[in-house]
C-alpha cells in the first residue's frame, strides 16, 4: 500500500453518497426549461460568492494570472481563478443559495485532477455532487444531473486544498436549465449500471478487472473460498483519485468474469482499510467461526489518519465474505510504528501456526510473526534490507512456496516485495528472491534479487490463498499502474488488475526464475483465430489480417539475420506500441513513446527493456495480451514479463509483424480477438 502520488488527501467533507466521474449518459427531455445563467463571473466583484482563505482572491480572474500558464475557455472577461499566489494557495469559494428548477446544472472548469480540488454541490451543507478538473488549463462544460433535487436550495463550493502541483481550480458560467451542455456526470454505482455507457469507455479494459466507479490500487484479501475466488482492493468510495481507502470486493467462479459486490471493508473513526490478506481458518483458531463453519479473517493495516500509526488489524465474516465485523480487540499487532503495513498471512501447515509476513516499509526490512489463533503475534524473524539498494521504501509482500518444472517435487519458497520507486523501468515495481523457508526464518538463496516484471505497470501482486490442493496452482494479480504516473486519464474509472498469471519456478540459462503464465482460462474468451505460419519478414511490414483493441496474439519468430524483429499493436494514424526483439543485444523492448496519449505525464512516454535470449531452436516466443489501454507482453515460457498502459484512439487497432537489418522468419502467428467480460455482447 503506497499513497505518493502528486496530491493529498483530506477527508473532512466525506459523506455516504458515492461520487461518480463522467460517463456518456443520453438523456431525453419533454418540454425542457429554458437555461438560466446563476452566475457568469463578469463584474468586478464575486457576486455574493463568499472566498475563504487566499487562493481565490478578491474577485474575478481576467485570465491566466502571474505564474500561470495560458488559460482558455472562459466566456466573456472573467472567471474563478483559485491560483491566486500559486498553486501554494488554499480556500473555498462558495456561492449564494439558490434553488435548482432544472434537471441539470451546467459549468465551465478546468484547473487540477484530484481529491483536493474541485466543484461541489451542497444541500444544506451536504454534498450530493463533487467533480474535479482535468489538468488542464482549458475550461471545458460539465454538467450534474440534479432531477431528483428539483426545488430544493443549494449551493456550489469550489475548493483548493493543494498545495502542489495543478493545486489550482478554473470554474466559469453556471448555468441551469434541462438541457445538459456535456454528458451528465451521475453519482452514484447504481446509476451508472443503469447508463449506455456501461463498461463502453475510451480506454476502458474489456477482460481485466476493473472497478466500475472511482479509484482502485493495491489488490488485497485475495481468497478461495466455496467455489468463489475472492478479490479485495484498496478503493476510494469517493472519488478517482486516491483518498479514503477501504476494500472494495468482487468475486468470480472461473477467474475470468467478476461480480461486484458491495464495499467490504469501510474507512471510520479516522482509520483507513490499507492493503492486507484474507484466509479461511479452517480449524476456527479465531473462535470466530459459527455452526462448525470456518469464518474468513481479513487481515489488514489499519492507517490512522491523525496520527503517525499504521498498525494490523482483523475483521471476521460468516457468511460468505458478504458481510464483515471488525474485531472489538482491534488492533491485533502494534509496535508503535508509522509505516508497518500490508500483512500476508498463512497457515503453515508443517509449525501448524498462522504466518505473517509484513513490512517496516521506511527501513526496507521485513518481519516475520506466529500467531495461534490470529490474534495474538510473535515476532519470529527479520529479512533484508536486501535486493535493491536505491528502492524508495518496501512494502506488499507475499510468501509462497513455488514447485520448480520438470524437477520431481522439488521446490523453492518466494518472497516478494515491491517498492514505491527505484524499479527497473522507473518508479514502482516488485522484486523476489529464491529461498528456504522453515516456519520462522526466510533464507534467500542470494542477496541479489531478480525483477518481477520489467514492464513500468506492475505493483503489489498478491496470490491466491486456499486454492484447492486438487487444482495446486499458486495464482496472483497485481495492479497495472506505476506511482509516478498513476493520475492516468481515464474516467470514470481508474486503474486495472492484471490478468491472473499461474507462477512456477523453471531453470533459464541456468538460473532459477519465475515462470508467470495467464491462467488457461482466459482461452474460454478466444474468438476466431488468424493463423499465419513460415511467413518471411524483411523490410516491409506484414498486417496480421486482423484488428482490434482487445486481443491475445502467440508469435513464434526465427530472427535470422534481421537486426530488429517484432510486432506493432493499436497501430493507428501517427500512434503505435512496438513490441520489438534484438538478437545481437538480447533484448526484448516494449516502446509506448508513440503509443497514444503520452502528454498527461511528462514521465509516462518511453521504452522498457527486459533481457531474453532465444530459445534452443534459435527463436523468441512471444504472449501478447492487448487490451484497450494495456499490453502484457510474456517472452518465451513467460520467464521475462513487460506490462505497460497505453492510451490509444479508439480507431488505433491495427496488428503488424515486422522486421528490419534483414531477413526473418515466422515460424507461426496465431491471434484471437478475446470477447468482453462486462457487457452482453461479450457474453454470447
Amino acid at each position: 500500500m503506497n499513497f505518493t502520488c502528486n496530491f493529498s488527501l483530506n477527508p473532512s467533507n466525506a459523506m455516504p453518497l458515492l461520487p461518480v466521474w463522467m460517463l456518456n449518459i443520453q438523456l431525453v427531455f419533454a418540454q425542457p426549461v429554458a437555461e438560466m445563467v446563476i452566475h457568469d463571473f463578469e463584474g468586478a466583484s464575486l457576486g455574493g460568492w463568499k472566498a475563504e482563505g487566499d487562493a481565490f482572491g478578491k474577485g474575478p480572474s481576467g485570465g491566466a494570472l502571474p505564474g500561470q500558464m495560458g488559460v482558455s475557455g472562459f466566456l466573456g472577461k472573467g472567471l474563478a481563478n483559485s491560483f491566486h499566489g500559486g498553486d501554494k494557495t488554499t480556500g473555498t469559494l462558495t456561492s449564494p443559495v439558490f434553488t435548482l428548477k432544472g434537471n441539470t446544472l451546467s459549468f465551465l472548469m478546468g484547473g487540477g485532477r484530484s481529491e483536493d480540488v474541485g466543484a461541489e454541490l451542497l444541500v444544506e451543507g451536504r454534498r450530493v455532487r463533487l467533480v474535479s478538473g482535468e489538468e488542464s488549463e482549458e475550461l471545458r462544460w460539465m454538467s450534474w444531473d440534479v432531477r431528483e433535487l428539483k426545488g430544493q436550495s443549494v449551493q456550489v463550493r469550489l475548493f483548493d486544498r493543494a498545495t502542489g502541483g495543478w493545486g489550482h481550480i478554473l470554474f466559469d458560467q453556471l448555468v441551469q436549465g434541462d438541457e445538459a451542455r456535456a454528458e451528465p456526470i451521475p453519482y452514484t454505482a447504481l446509476e451508472y449500471r443503469k447508463s449506455a455507457g456501461y463498461y463502453r469507455e475510451r480506454y476502458r479494459p474489456q477482460y481485466h478487472f476493473t472497478p466500475e466507479i472511482n479509484w482502485m490500487n493495491d489488490p488485497n484479501g485475495m481468497v478461495y473460498f466455496e467455489g468463489e475466488y475472492h478479490l479485495f482492493y484498496q478503493y476510494n468510495p469517493f472519488g478517482n483519485s486516491w483518498g479514503h481507502m477501504s476494500w472494495g470486493h468482487a468475486v468470480s467462479r472461473d477467474l475470468v468474469h467478476w461480480e461486484h459486490l458491495p464495499l467490504a471493508l469501510a474507512e471510520e473513526n479516522d482509520v483507513m482499510i490499507f492493503s492486507g490478506s484474507a484466509v479461511v481458518d479452517w480449524n476456527n483458531t479465531s473462535g470466530f467461526g459459527k455452526a462448525g463453519k470456518p469464518p474468513l479473517i481479513a487481515i489488514y493495516t489499519g492507517h490512522h489518519t491523525k496520527k503517525p500509526l499504521q498498525n494490523q488489524q482483523i475483521a471476521y465474516s460468516n457468511d460468505r465474505g458478504r458481510t464483515w465485523t471488525k474485531y472489538e480487540g482491534n488492533p491485533v499487532l502494534d509496535i508503535g510504528e508509522k509505516d508497518f503495513r500490508d500483512p500476508k498471512v498463512f497457515w503453515h501447515e508443517p509449525t501448524r501456526a498462522w504466518v505473517m509476513v509484513v513490512s517496516m516499509a521506511e527501513q526496507k526490512r521485513l518481519r516475520f510473526y506466529g500467531s495461534p489463533n490470529l490474534k495474538e503475534w510473535k515476532l519470529l524473524s527479520e529479512f533484508g534490507p536486501a535486493g535493491v539498494a536505491n528502492k524508495a521504501n518496501w512494502e506488499c509482500p507475499d510468501l509462497f512456496e513455488l514447485p520448480i518444472r520438470g524437477e520431481n517435487g522439488a521446490s523453492r519458497w518466494v518472497l516478494e516485495a515491491d517498492m514505491g520507486n527505484g524499479s527497473v523501468a522507473g518508479g514502482s515495481g516488485g522484486e523476489y528472491f529464491t529461498g528456504e523457508f522453515d516456519g520462522t526464518t526466510f533464507k534467500a538463496d542470494s542477496k541479489e534479487s531478480q525483477w518481477v516484471d520489467y514492464g513500468r505497470d506492475f505493483y503489489a501482486p498478491v496470490s491466491w490463498a486456499d486454492i484447492p490442493k486438487a487444482d495446486g496452482r499458486r495464482i496472483w494479480m497485481g495492479w497495472m499502474n506505476n506511482w509516478e504516473t498513476c493520475l492516468n486519464p481515464t474516467k470514470p474509472w481508474r486503474s486495472a488488475m492484471s490478468v491472473p498469471r499461474a507462477l512456477e519456478l523453471a531453470r533459464v540459462d541456468g538460473k532459477l526464475r519465475m515462470v508467470q503464465t495467464p491462467v488457461v482460462e482466459l482461452q474460454s474468451l478466444r474468438g476466431p483465430e488468424t493463423r499465419l505460419t513460415d511467413k518471411t519478414l524483411e523490410g516491409k511490414a506484414m498486417a496480421l489480417g486482423l484488428r482490434g483493441q482487445h486481443l491475445e496474439l502467440e508469435l513464434e519468430v526465427d530472427p535470422g539475420t534481421a537486426t530488429e524483429v517484432g510486432v506493432r499493436v493499436l497501430k493507428g494514424k501517427d500512434e503505435e506500441t512496438t513490441i520489438r526483439y534484438q538478437p545481437m543485444a538480447k533484448k526484448l523492448t516494449v516502446d509506448r513513446t508513440r503509443s497514444g496519449d503520452v502528454r498527461f505525464d511528462q514521465r509516462f512516454a518511453g521504452a522498457y527493456s527486459a533481457p531474453l535470449a532465444t530459445t534452443v531452436a534459435g527463436t523468441i516466443k512471444l504472449r501478447v495480451l492487448v487490451d484497450a489501454s494495456s499490453v502484457e507482453v510474456f517472452g518465451n515460457q513467460a520467464e521475462t514479463v513487460l506490462t505497460n498502459l497505453v492510451y490509444p484512439k479508439q480507431d488505433s487497432d491495427g496488428v503488424e509483424l515486422f522486421a528490419s537489418g534483414g531477413a526473418a522468419r515466422v515460424v507461426s502467428c496465431k491471434a484471437w480477438p478475446l470477447r468482453s467480460i462486462w457487457t452482453k455482447e461479450g457474453a454470447k
